[in-house]
């Protein structure tokens, strides 16, 4: 049994050497700098600033921790159909025994064209600074396993491994939003990362590249006439290498009554619940507040993968915090958190 859990975790770390993949966050929306360039600046309001943390698996291993934050605003305030926006995004990432790291921060740039009163056409660029590591120390080898136990002090013959390296990266997306009426908003993006592939250097030995990643993502609210409940479907495709990723769910949103974006110059106060669907990997549970300028967003994964069994299906938590400075002005502000420019 022993050699049998070696084997695995040792073909864990060369998987994870060849073809590392990127971060991820069930919510997926509540990172937009992260999802897609071209949402820097895109939402109601001047300045906007949010934090994330995820951590996973803790039952089988060291925990997975994930970390991220952004700061973006919006600029050109008055003109009518042309908006810029501004942005800075910071992540971290650290996973597993070995600790293998990546951190990142990025500028994030976007321009937003009014094509028609109903009809938004957005553009970004992302250029980062990234850094890959891991502890060589805490990691398993084979050299280390004489056939019957498995010896910690034993040499590993493993000198070629660089504990660290770093890259530039760069990202560039697009979307579209739609808006017929108060009541129905749609927005789609599409998005490419790591758009100079660059070389995994942990090792000279290693001849792979980061894979592309690309993503598309659509989100949908609808409200209904003379009701606090609205809809909010979404979901994002992720493909990167041979790793592809669907995630898609479903919130309902309660607004508190007697409380509007026509009636105050701060958003309703909005509770929402729902759950999304991690294709083959997870069912996840998620909540979220709304109360003046700050969104509170809670969610659990459920694991429903083939190492369903080992976490007890236990996956991950993910808490993340977003304020927004609203526009002060009444007309500015509109029920759907679309950019004011719409008005």
């Amino acid at each position: 049994m022993k050699a049998i859990i070696l084997i695995i975790f040792a073909l864990m770390l060369n998987c994870i050497f060849v073809n590392a993949q990127d971060l991820y966050f069930s919510q997926f929306d509540k990172n937009p700098l992260i999802l897609n360039p071209s949402n820097t600046g895109f939402f109601n309001g001047g300045n906007r600033l949010g934090v994330s943390y995820r951590t996973q698996w803790k039952n089988i291993t060291t925990p997975y921790v994930t970390t991220s934050a952004f700061y973006d605003a919006q600029f050109l305030k008055k003109q009518p159909k042309d908006k810029i926006g501004l942005g800075l995004v910071f992540f971290n990432d650290k996973s597993g025994d070995v600790e293998m790291g990546l951190t990142q921060v990025s500028l994030s740039f976007a321009y937003s064209k009014l094509l028609t009163k109903e009809n938004l056409f957005l553009f970004g660029f992302q250029t980062g600074y990234a850094q890959r590591s891991f502890d060589f120390y805490n990691a398993t080898w084979d050299n280390q396993y004489d056939g019957n136990t498995y010896n910690p002090n034993s040499l590993t013959n493993e000198t070629s491994f660089n504990l660290n390296y770093s890259y530039i990266d760069y990202a560039a997306g697009m979307g579209w939003s739609f808006r017929p009426s108060n009541n129905f908003r749609s927005s789609t993006g599409v998005a490419l990362f790591h758009i100079s592939s660059p070389k995994f250097r942990f090792s000279k030995d290693i001849k792979e590249r980061l894979y592309r990643k690309i993503v598309v993502h659509h989100k949908t609210e609808i409200y209904i006439e003379k009701s606090p409940l609205s809809y909010e479907p979404a979901f994002a495709y992720i493909k990167q290498g041979v790793d592809k990723q669907i995630l898609a769910g479903l919130m309902f949103r309660f607004t508190e009554e007697g409380n509007s974006y026509y009636s105050s110059s701060l958003p309703p106060t909005v509770f929402s619940i729902g759950a999304y669907y991690r294709s083959e990997n997870a069912l996840i549970l998620a909540a979220r507040l709304n109360y003046n300028n700050f969104e509170i967003n809670y969610s659990y994964d459920f694991n429903i993968s083939t190492i369903g069994k080992a976490t007890k299906k236990q996956g991950g938590m993910e808490l993340s915090l977003v304020y927004t400075q609203h526009s002060k002005a009444k007309k500015r502000v509109t029920r759907s958190g679309i950019p004011n420019f719409f008005e």
